[in-house]
């Protein structure tokens, strides 16, 4: 990317991040049409591609930018003293759904990149997401309180198979499906409940979430 892209009025960087974002959160990479992003942007896609280099670069940096705000808003709301293990995961759920809220196009668009199968970018994207998934387990599993596991169970157990299993629902919903904040949050809350039971010690069942 080209550096002269910082050194526009902080008005018209957002402008095109604005309506990159929204384009690419409506359509695919291979549909997502940069004439489109350019037109609610006010500019020439000359420009764009002075700005970018190409719409890979464009995407690429755009799913740092969506990355990088998701993760500082959720510093915001974020319990980040939580040792209770499901109790913290439901505080970065709770956080994220709070930034998601402002920003719909946001979620569209990570939604649409974390399904994106298109080879000129996929491999980037998966790469970037694995990254994120480990740091944020390791802030995860270093602060949680292990006596409430079963002895069958361990906390890096359990986080592999709530990860599986997200990486599984996920795949298997539609982007306007996973968009829809309030009925995610609601499935999410229950599966907690549920695993709560199946990994924990009997007596911490019944905490409050």
């Amino acid at each position: 990317m080209n550096d002269k892209f910082y050194n526009l009025p902080v008005e018209k960087q957002n402008a095109i991040i604005n309506a990159a974002l929204h384009v690419f959160a409506e359509n695919d990479y291979k549909k997502a049409s940069t004439e489109e992003i350019t037109r609610l942007a006010g500019i020439s896609k000359g420009l764009l591609f002075h700005y970018f280099g190409s719409k890979k670069e464009l995407y690429l940096h755009l799913y740092q930018y969506a990355e990088k705000s998701l993760i500082e808003g959720m510093r915001r709301y974020y319990d980040s003293e939580e040792t209770d293990f499901f109790k913290a995961l439901i505080s970065a759920q709770m956080a994220k759904v709070q930034v998601l809220h402002q920003h719909p196009d946001l979620i569209s668009f990570l939604v649409r990149a974390y399904l994106e199968h298109d080879d000129a970018v996929e491999a980037q994207i998966d790469t970037r997401f694995r990254d994120i998934i480990s740091a944020s387990r390791t802030t995860v599993l270093e602060r949680t309180d292990g006596s409430k596991f079963k002895e069958s169970i361990s906390p890096d157990q359990a986080l592999d198979i709530i990860l599986w299993m997200s990486d599984g629902f996920m795949r298997s919903r539609t982007p306007q499906q996973l968009a829809d904040l309030e009925a995610l949050n609601e499935e999410f809350l229950s599966y907690m409940d549920l695993l709560r039971r199946h990994f924990y010690k009997e007596e911490y069942w019944d905490e409050h979430n």
